[in-house]
């Protein structure tokens, strides 16, 4: 029995199922942020809607990455974990070593039975935890490419069949063992799975919003890798984004918070 489950029960026998969602909601989700502007996006609506809060640990700025999840004496320590994008490969971990860090975490994390989310870089660091294998795609899939739902689950039940969604990645990975595909493109067959009942990865940026598409349009790193592929013009992402981003957002609010009730639901089951 994990830490946190100790802490619920004692709750629910001397304090009854209001001090348990108090402490949920006292508790925070870890967030591993890879660089400043791929941030959370509109999953911080879904936290804030469960009136949960978040913390986030910037490897970029040479944050270290906690062993684990549990908190000290008469702590919750953290909910959840969150695995945000970046620039580098999941294989890279001789230039990055924080990579084998977060995947070991991430392992942690499970093994605590604690929910779990990794987005675009997060996905394949999840899949990567859970051995299966990430490696460079055939093409960069970057911009703004119909996404197909591939089987229902508690977060893509009544979804629509295909949706339009924003991508930027080169990488891809295997499904892993046990995981249940979510989402595929015509370009990568595996663009999001769950694992178990509260794991789950997803490649494509679900979390974007217009202004953060913008900040990226802006950003040196993002300008330096669109200029070397003469097939992606940046111009077009910026005019569909006024297009798909709307809809996209109410979308991707909906499925985290799913996701999010989900994992409360999963912390405070007897």
């Amino acid at each position: 029995m994990t830490g946190y489950c100790k802490k619920v029960i004692l709750a629910l026998l001397f304090g009854g199922v209001s001090e348990v969602s108090a402490s949920m909601k006292k508790a925070q989700w870890l967030v591993l942020r890879h660089v400043e502007h791929e941030h959370i996006g509109t999953l911080a609506r879904a936290l804030e809607h469960e009136g949960m809060q978040y913390r986030y640990i910037d490897v970029f700025r040479g944050e270290p990455v906690p062993e684990n999840l549990v908190g000290s004496l008469g702590s919750l320590g953290f909910l959840g974990l969150i695995v945000m994008g970046g620039p580098m490969g999941v294989y890279e971990a001789d230039r990055y070593p924080f990579l084998l860090q977060e995947q070991n975490l991430i392992r942690e994390a499970i093994q605590a039975e604690r929910p779990v989310l990794g987005i675009c870089l997060g996905a394949q660091l999840v899949a990567a935890a859970l051995g299966a294998r990430v490696y460079p795609g055939a093409q960069k899939e970057i911009g703004w490419y119909p996404v197909e739902v591939t089987a229902q689950d508690d977060l893509t039940a009544n979804l629509p069949p295909r949706f339009m969604a924003l991508h930027w990645h080169g990488d891809t990975f295997d499904l892993p063992a046990g995981a249940v595909r979510l989402f595929r493109t015509d370009l990568f067959e595996n663009q999001g799975f769950r694992w178990g009942k509260n794991v789950y990865a997803i490649q494509f940026h679900f979390e974007i919003n217009a202004e953060m598409i913008g900040e990226w349009l802006e950003d040196k790193g993002c300008c330096a890798e669109l200029a070397a592929l003469p097939d992606v013009n940046p111009e077009t992402i910026r005019q569909q984004t006024g297009q798909w981003a709307g809809p996209l957002e109410e979308l991707s609010t909906e499925v985290f918070r799913r996701f999010v009730a989900k994992a409360a639901r999963k912390m405070t089951a007897p």
